[in-house]
């Protein structure tokens, strides 16, 4: 069987699990580690025990770092610094310490021990995050808690993936290993700054150009090149990617290109997963099926203790600091890099690197679920430690970055509205918003107005609003209303439709030319129509009875009857009592 069979095997697979899966409420993560399991070389053999498999798996994961590096928010990590940096040392710390310990009276080396307790102390961003999302709870007190920890196990286990090819090239100790270390943390700066210099100014000429095309290919061009440049430094592939997504984080373009990759990223999530299912070897499961049913609960146990504890230290509720404690308690996706890293140096033998791909696997398919029972879960334990529940838990812990009262959110739910276009109607119209206090956020594709939008303290995203990934950076799922101002048809209707499927209740209202649109961008999910056809007619007839001498009280009730025929044309009738002009659907 060729390559190509077989890739052809893995995606129909993957769509048919994805597919089941989804219906029995578990994650796609589940369905593509489960499918890596099934087509592995242990089981099927429908993928062999070659480089391949490796291969596929440092693909996948060069891509998700640099897509983890793109979303990376320094924001975020400095406005939970002290959770971040000095929780996650906490947390990576003693965690490492218990199971390494626990590795030492397995009988394995001090290295692999060492190796084992810091990867399994790690957790998955990616997953726990995205389980959170689909809930609806990623912005939950258990969630910016969990967040907090995690961005700093991130920050930890990238010092780690950079440092561990010096670290394991010859040896930890001597001069050698020590200045190629230095040398690779004197040129990984030197690196970021220059691609940012110059990477930066080469996507603000595309996005003036507005050429998608070499804006789409340049995000991945950039990348590799990055990745290519940090390897040749010393560090790894998986780090360099990372330090290219980072080079974008927090600009303009990260959204659009978000847009642009998303397909790409979830196909690099996908094959990241499904590989790791690969590597995983069924016939040590079978032969050391105790040790590995015993490691499991073990390790979330010791995980969930340590970093409840550690929250719980840091001034959290035991409901908080218990039900994140429990979401990240599984191995993450940084295990697999550092595992890989350290196999390929000899570090690690086979034996203890399968019990981690195995704790890997296992845990990463638990991890939906325990994310799922981590609000109950830390309800009980507040319960058996006599702490009553907060008030405040489990409801919103940054609404709009603000601590607002429960009525107040009631009211102001809806007091956000989401602009598409800045020319002149999109500036009247949100000129508009802002004297009713609703706050606008623009979505424009014209980086100068972005960027003077943003000099004015104003909302503004740079990127196609016809993506999905940009309309949910602009809050459309949180938003009230969504203003449409293009002129273009087919630009308005992939737009409407990717609203509506992001959030089924808001009020979407667009600019259309033509009569004969209503129909169309109705079926696409708009609710409200403004008809340029009909405006011009009505100012154009206003101009004309003007010009002809009409007295103007005449002049005013023709107008509305125009515009009442006009209605009436479209499927709306029109009334107009003491002056006011009420329209409904007559259908």
């Amino acid at each position: 069987m060729d390559l190509y069979a077989r890739t052809a095997i893995i995606i129909l697979g993957a769509a048919v699990l994805v597919g089941v899966l989804r219906r029995l409420g578990q994650s796609a993560i589940v369905a593509y580690l489960l499918l890596g399991v099934l087509v592995g070389p242990s089981l099927c053999g429908v993928m062999r025990a070659d480089d391949s498999i490796q291969h596929l798996a440092e693909t996948g994961v060069v891509f998700l770092l640099f897509f983890i590096g793109l979303e990376f928010d320094l924001r975020a990590v400095r406005k939970l610094a002290r959770l971040a940096t000095g929780g996650a040392a906490l947390q990576i710390g003693f965690t490492a310490a218990i199971l390494g310990g626990l590795g030492l009276l397995l009988g394995l080396s001090p290295t692999a021990a060492w190796l084992l307790g810091f990867a399994g102390a790690l957790s998955s961003t990616a997953i726990v995050m995205k389980a959170f999302e689909e809930r609806g709870e990623d912005d939950s007190v258990t969630a910016q808690a969990s967040l907090a920890i995690l961005l700093g196990q991130d920050l930890l286990a990238l010092l780690g993936v950079a440092a561990l090819p010096v670290l394991l090239a010859g040896g930890a100790t001597g001069s050698g290993s020590l200045l190629r270390l230095f040398g690779t943390f004197a040129g990984l700066p030197v690196l970021f700054f220059t691609a940012r210099l110059v990477l930066l100014r080469l996507f603000q000429r595309a996005a003036l150009e507005r050429n998608q095309e070499a804006f789409a290919l340049a995000s991945l061009g950039s990348c590799l090149a990055v990745a290519v440049v940090a390897q040749v430094l010393g560090a790894s592939l998986a780090f360099g990617a990372f330090l290219g997504g980072l080079v974008f984080a927090g600009t303009p373009y990260a959204h659009q290109i978000r847009a642009d990759l998303a397909t790409l990223k979830d196909l690099a999530l996908g094959f990241f997963f499904v590989t790791v299912g690969m590597l995983a070897d069924l016939r040590y499961g079978l032969e050391h099926w105790l040790l590995v049913l015993v490691a499991v609960p073990i390790l979330l146990a010791v995980k969930t203790v340590v970093t409840a504890v550690t929250l719980r230290v840091l001034r959290h509720p035991w409901s908080v600091a218990a039900g994140a404690g429990l979401a990240i308690s599984q191995v993450g996706e940084f295990a697999f890099v550092l595992a890989s890293t350290a196999r390929s140096a000899g570090a690690l033998g086979p034996e203890e690197h399968q019990l981690l791909i195995a704790l890997s696997v296992l845990t990463m398919m638990l991890a939906p679920a325990l994310v799922t029972w981590s609000r109950r879960f830390g309800q009980a334990a507040s319960g058996w430690l006599g702490q009553p529940v907060p008030r405040e838990w489990g409801r919103r812990a940054v609404p709009d970055r603000q601590e607002l009262s429960e009525e107040t959110q009631t009211l102001t739910r809806g007091a956000r509205a989401v602009v598409v276009g800045y020319g002149p109607v999109g500036r009247t119209l949100c000129k508009i918003l802002i004297r009713f206090g609703i706050r606008p956020t623009v979505i424009e594709l014209n980086l100068e107005r972005v960027q003077r939008l943003r000099q004015m303290g104003r909302e503004a995203i740079y990127g196609d609003a016809g993506q999905r990934e940009v309309l949910h950076a602009a809050g459309v799922a949180h938003a009230g209303h969504l203003l449409i101002t293009l002129p273009n048809l087919t630009s308005r209707i992939p737009i409407i439709a990717s609203a509506r499927a992001l959030n089924p209740d808001i009020h979407i209202l667009t600019r259309a030319r033509y009569l004969e649109e209503r129909k169309i961008l109705e079926e696409a999910g708009a609710q409200a129509v403004a008809f340029e056809e009909a405006e011009v007619a009505s100012e154009l007839a206003r101009l004309l009875l003007t010009n002809l001498g009409v007295a103007q009280d005449q002049i005013g009730p023709e107008i509305e009857r125009l515009r009442s025929e006009i209605a009436l044309r479209t499927g709306f009738t029109m009334i107009g009592p003491k002056g006011q002009t009420v329209v409904r659907d007559v259908e």
